[in-house]
C-alpha cells in the first residue's frame, strides 16, 4: 500500500538515535512450538499496545526473518506488509491517543542470529524479533506472558514460573527475554533465600552465590528476584535474561579445569542488577550496562583471589580500550550516534567502561566511590539509568568539594 511506504519511508541518514515508536506495547503473550528435527519454531503471540500519538493507523514491529502466518485485531483479520525486518499491520479504525489496541501474530521461525537449534536444544540469543514478533527498541518495555510446548523439555525461560507459564511481571525491554528448552541435566540449590537452578553440567553454586553476595553488598540491593537459573548449552552464546543466563557448555568444562576463570559467569550474573533492575535508558548509556558489569565483574575477583587480579583485569580493558584509540575507533561512553543495538555495542562500552569506572574509584577514593555507587542504585532501583545519573550520585556521595572535578571527569570520558 503506498500509504505504508509515505509513512515508513523516511530516510534514516542522519546520524542519531532514532526516534521512538508512536506506541507503546504494555504487553506480549507468547506462545510457542520448537520442532527441534525441523529447526522450526512456530508461534502466536498476542501483543497489547497503547497509542502515545493522536491518530495511530498503523503499527511497526520488528520481527526478523520469520514468516507471518496471519494479524488479526481481535477476531478481524488485518492487512500487513513485510518491509526489510518489520512488519506493518494497518489497523481496522485509526487508535487515537491512549486507546489502547490487542494484535494477535501467528508465525513460524527458523535459525537466526536470536535462534539457535541443535538436535537436542533450541534457544534464544537477544536479538528477540528473531523469535517474536515485538518492539524491540530497549525504551519500549512490557510485560510478558510465554508458553513453551511440548513439555518432554527441561525448559527455562524469563521471569518465573507461573503453573505452565514464565512470566515477567515488570515492564522490561524485550531483549531480556529469552528461553531455552532441550535435553538437559538439572541441579538445583538455594542461597540466600534465592533459588538456583542449573540445566547443563556445571558446578556453579558456590561461585553463583559469592558473586550474588558481593553484588547485593556494593549495590546495597538484594539480588532482583527469588530465582536464578544458568543454562550451558551447546555453541557460543553469552545472554543475560530476566532471571537467568545462557552460556556455553565450553565455558562450563573450562571452570572445571580453571575454577579461578569466573569473570564470565560473574559479568553476566551483575546483569541482574545492572541491566535488568537498572536498565540503560536507551542504548545512548550501553555502557551502563556492559562496562558496569565489566567492572564488577573484576571488583568480584578482586574480592575472590586480591587486588592483583584486578589490576590484572583493569590493564587488559585498558590495553583493548587503547587499541581501539589507536586505530581511530574511540568514541564517548554516551554515544547517540546509533540506529540499532551493534552500532551502540562492540568493545568499547565494555572495556572503556570497566577501564573508566576503575579510575572514578581510584581517585574518588573507596570509601566515596561505593557510597555513590550505593546512593546511584537505590535511587534508581527499578528504573531506567542515564549517565547524568550516574554523575548526580557520585556528587551526592562526594559532596561540593568534588564538582569540579565530576564535571570535567565525566565531560572528559563519558561525554
Amino acid at each position: 500500500m503506498r500509504v505504508l511506504a509515505a509513512i515508513f519511508g523516511l530516510s534514516c541518514g542522519l546520524l542519531a538515535a532514532p526516534l521512538s515508536r508512536p506506541y507503546r506495547v504494555t504487553h506480549y503473550d507468547v506462545r510457542l512450538t520448537p520442532d527441534l528435527a525441523a529447526k522450526q519454531l512456530s508461534g502466536e503471540v498476542t501483543i497489547r499496545l497503547t497509542s502515545h500519538i493522536e491518530r495511530l493507523d498503523v503499527v511497526e514491529l520488528d520481527a526478523g526473518d520469520m514468516q507471518i502466518v496471519s494479524v488479526k485485531e481481535g477476531q478481524q483479520g488485518r492487512y500487513f506488509e513485510r518491509k526489510d525486518k518489520t512488519v506493518i499491520v494497518v489497523l481496522a479504525t485509526p487508535a487515537y491517543e491512549n486507546q489502547e489496541r490487542t494484535l494477535t501474530i501467528r508465525y513460524t521461525a527458523g535459525p537466526a542470529k536470536g535462534l539457535v537449534f541443535f538436535p537436542d536444544q533450541v534457544y534464544t540469543s537477544f536479538f528477540t524479533s528473531d523469535w517474536m514478533p515485538c518492539d524491540d527498541r530497549p525504551e519500549d518495555r512490557a510485560t510478558l506472558r510465554l508458553t513453551l510446548a511440548p513439555s518432554q523439555y527441561k525448559v527455562a525461560a524469563s521471569g518465573h514460573i507461573d503453573g505452565a507459564d514464565w512470566v515477567v511481571d515488570t515492564p522490561t525491554s524485550t531483549f531480556l527475554f529469552a528461553f531455552a528448552a532441550g535435553d538437559f541435566a538439572e541441579s538445583n540449590s538455594k542461597v540466600n533465600g534465592v533459588s538456583l537452578r542449573v540445566l547443563g553440567k556445571a558446578d556453579v553454586f558456590d561461585a553463583t552465590g559469592a558473586a550474588m553476595k558481593f553484588f547485593a553488598e556494593k549495590s546495597g540491593q538484594a539480588y532482583p528476584g527469588t530465582t536464578y537459573t544458568q543454562v550451558f548449552t551447546h555453541g557460543t552464546v553469552e545472554q543475560e535474561a530476566v532471571g537467568m543466563t545462557l552460556l556455553p557448555e565450553s565455558y562450563a568444562a573450562n571452570l572445571a579445569q580453571h575454577p579461578e576463570d569466573l569473570g564470565l559467569l560473574a559479568h553476566e550474573l551483575a546483569h541482574q542488577w545492572y541491566g535488568v533492575a537498572l536498565p540503560a535508558k536507551d542504548w545512548s548509556d550501553f555502557w551502563l550496562s556492559e562496562g558496569t558489569a565489566t567492572f564488577l565483574a573484576d571488583a568480584f575477583l578482586e574480592r575472590r583471589f586480591g587486588k592483583a587480579r584486578y589490576d590484572s583485569e583493569i590493564a587488559n580493558s585498558k590495553e583493548i580500550y587503547d587499541k581501539l584509540r589507536a586505530a581511530g575507533k574511540d568514541r564517548p561512553l554516551f554515544f547517540t550516534d546509533w540506529q540499532n543495538a551493534q552500532q551502540a555495542g562492540g568493545p568499547l562500552p565494555y572495556h572503556k567502561g570497566a577501564w573508566v569506572l576503575s579510575e572514578l574509584r581510584r581517585q574518588l577514593t573507596d570509601e566515596v566511590f561505593w557510597r555513590g555507587w550505593k546512593a546511584y542504585t537505590s535511587t534508581h532501583w527499578g528504573h531506567p539509568v542515564t549517565s547524568d545519573d550516574l554523575q548526580a550520585a557520585m556528587q551526592s556521595a562526594g559532596g561540593k568539594n568534588i564538582t569540579k572535578f565530576l564535571t570535567k571527569f565525566f565531560q572528559q570520558w563519558v561525554y
